[in-house]
């Protein structure tokens, strides 16, 4: 909590076991007494500055999405997902933009962000203590990460809550919120040292320097963050100053310039693509990747900008290293039979695709030119998992059995608790396996037998290996055409999906994100910058969420009519400051809350069960 880390951040400065298991290094400190390394003695080498903003990067993970991710929130809240799980659960809350149980939905979150934004704080204060430098551009290096990182945990902070706490130093006092614009003028702020400070450097896969930011990810973060700000609050530039012209040159960089590019097939970036699952003696194959010829690229592919980065050395201490993202938006192991619905894995069935999407996508596309001999956009059927739901109850019953995009897709018996099942998964971050001939048994990722020796974890929870991407080249081409109103970006992105190529329009370059980015927390930003400080327009989107069937507990139901675009106006597309964080921070000398509880938030706004929706 932000109250507690800051009267924790003027002794030691890092986590020093997190700093161990990121950095490998394994002699850290070894001479010297830990407990000693204060902002007075530390740092004092470069090699203390890398560590120190290693320490920084640890704080983009975490165990629980639920509570700890803006990627959780944009997934559910947008229009393109339900909420999933149990009737009572905090996904159907999400879903309906409602909190459960109390509003500290989303402190971990608030937590997670400001630790992280301490530690780069004090990164930024301390940077000096290091008495030589190998060379200047190593120090910029590390200062211009710590400066990204920093304005990436306020943008997230920002996108959830508004205008929160602007702290820049390591004072330890509570302070007020500052404005929507305050916050947008530091974000801007540092994403301008970020691009000015680091090296015109990438690192993909077999780089030692994976996962760390670049000027390039520097580069499309300022334009999201100017694309959001800029429609969500009818503005023309950032509060730094930071102007749409600007905003384009560096964006072209980037393009030109960063090295990165488009895989050959959008489909291999993701994990359910990989070799290892179809590799065993036993006939285990996944149909579409056979059927469709797909190899996964692997993590930190020339297309991924920036990304959170996943291993195999998960324990249940330390759970975050896996990909616990994915391990949400797998389907419920209730009644999953493995032979069935190989390879899919389990998770808490977070976020099934909503039906409507599914029919959105499939009328765009009849009216679209395909090229290279395809018939239809091989990203539906690339991004989604369609299955044959079976009945939990009844062996051999088909629940709903016409929602099929592909027939080389394994079928899924549905969970007997689970709510809103659809027919449908999202395919992009699900836990993949792989069957092991040698050890007669069904491994829970696909990265067990990858790398067979490197742990002895079993647990679907602790061995989710893919990369979790914030950013892709596709999503730099895309701002591009946006920005400046061209059709060169989106059409480059269309090519590789084998569509044709089209003029410009607002509306076309709309359609390309939803589908392009699908179910990768893009689109619930997306409907909000469009929608502008009315918000209309988002509302609108969310409320066809409605007029197809789900199944709950095992029966075939109407989806509710719920009114998303009401409650929306009530929130105003925020979420509730955790009340915990209100509670710590005090009163003002008048007895007002230091830090004020965001419109909509009352009582009335906690969710009990989906059924009341009735």
């Amino acid at each position: 909590m932000e109250g507690i880390i800051m009267k924790k951040i003027t002794s030691i400065i890092l986590t020093l076991a997190t700093v161990l298991l990121l950095a490998s290094c394994e002699d850290f400190l070894d001479s010297q007494n830990l407990t000693q390394r204060t902002t007075e003695t530390f740092p004092e080498t470069e090699l203390d500055a890398q560590q120190m903003v290693t320490a920084i990067y640890a704080h983009l993970l975490y165990e629980s999405p639920e509570s700890s991710a803006f990627m959780y929130i944009a997934q559910l809240a947008g229009d393109d997902c339900l909420g999933g799980n149990l009737s009572y659960s905090g996904n159907c809350a999400t879903n309906f933009l409602l909190y459960k149980d109390n509003l500290n939905s989303f402190l971990d979150m608030w937590d997670r962000d400001y630790t992280l934004i301490n530690r780069a704080n004090s990164a930024l204060a301390n940077m000096d203590n290091v008495k030589s430098w190998s060379s200047e551009s190593e120090k910029n290096r590390l200062l211009g990460e710590t400066y990204f990182l920093r304005a990436f945990a306020y943008y997230e902070l920002a996108q959830t809550f508004g205008g929160v706490p602007l702290r820049t130093t390591t004072d330890a006092v509570n302070i007020p919120r500052a404005s929507v614009d305050d916050v947008y003028k530091l974000i801007g702020e540092d994403l301008a040292k970020a691009i000015e400070l680091m090296p015109n450097r990438i690192y993909t896969f077999g780089s030692n320097m994976t996962g760390h930011a670049t000027k390039a990810a520097a580069e499309a973060m300022q334009a999201r963050v100017f694309l959001f700000y800029t429609g969500r609050y009818g503005k023309t530039e950032l509060p730094n100053g930071t102007t749409k012209a600007k905003v384009i040159s560096d964006l072209e960089d980037c393009i030109r310039n960063s090295g990165h590019d488009l895989v050959k097939d959008q489909r291999e970036l993701w994990g359910y693509t990989n070799d290892y699952t179809n590799k065993n003696a036993a006939g285990y194959r996944y149909g579409y990747t056979v059927a469709h010829d797909l190899h996964w690229v692997g993590n930190s592919s020339i297309e991924t900008v920036f990304a959170n980065k996943h291993n195999l050395t998960s324990n249940w201490t330390y759970t975050w290293f896996s990909n616990t993202f994915s391990m949400f938006c797998s389907p419920s192991n209730d009644n999953r039979d493995m032979a069935q619905s190989y390879p899919f894995s389990f998770g808490w069935g977070c976020g099934p695709v909503s039906p409507a999407i599914i029919e959105d996508w499939k009328a765009w596309d009849k009216q679209q030119v395909h090229t290279d001999g395809y018939t239809e956009d091989p990203r539906l059927s690339g991004s989604v998992w369609s299955y044959n739901a079976y009945d939990p109850n009844e062996a051999g019953h088909i629940l709903i059995g016409d929602r099929k995009l592909d027939p080389s897709e394994p079928d899924y018996t549905v969970s007997y608790r689970y709510y809103e099942q659809t027919g449908y998964f999202q395919k992009k971050y699900i836990n993949v396996g792989a069957w092991s001939d040698e050890k007669n048994q069904y491994f829970h990722s696909f990265a067990k037998a990858e790398y067979p020796d490197v742990t002895a974890q079993t647990s679907a929870q602790l061995l989710q290996t893919p990369d979790l991407i914030h950013i892709r080249f596709a999503d730099v081409l895309l701002m591009h055409s946006e920005l400046t109103e061209t059709a060169d970006g989106m059409n480059r992105v269309r090519a590789r999906s084998h569509l044709g190529p089209i003029p410009y329009s607002l509306e076309a370059l709309k359609n390309e994100r939803r589908f392009e980015l699908a179910f990768e927390a893009i689109r619930w930003p997306d409907i909000l910058r469009w929608a502008g400080p009315s918000l209309q327009s988002a509302g609108e989107l969310l409320n066809k969420q409605t007029g197809f069937t789900v199944i709950n507990e095992g029966v075939v139901t109407p989806m509710v009519r719920y009114d998303y675009a009401a409650r929306l106006q009530e929130t105003q597309g925020y979420w509730p400051i955790p009340q915990t964080e209100i509670d710590i921070a005090g009163k003002d000398e008048n007895g007002n809350d230091i830090l004020e509880q965001n419109p909509g938030w009352g009582s009335a706004a906690q969710f009990n069960d989906w059924n009341n929706f009735k």
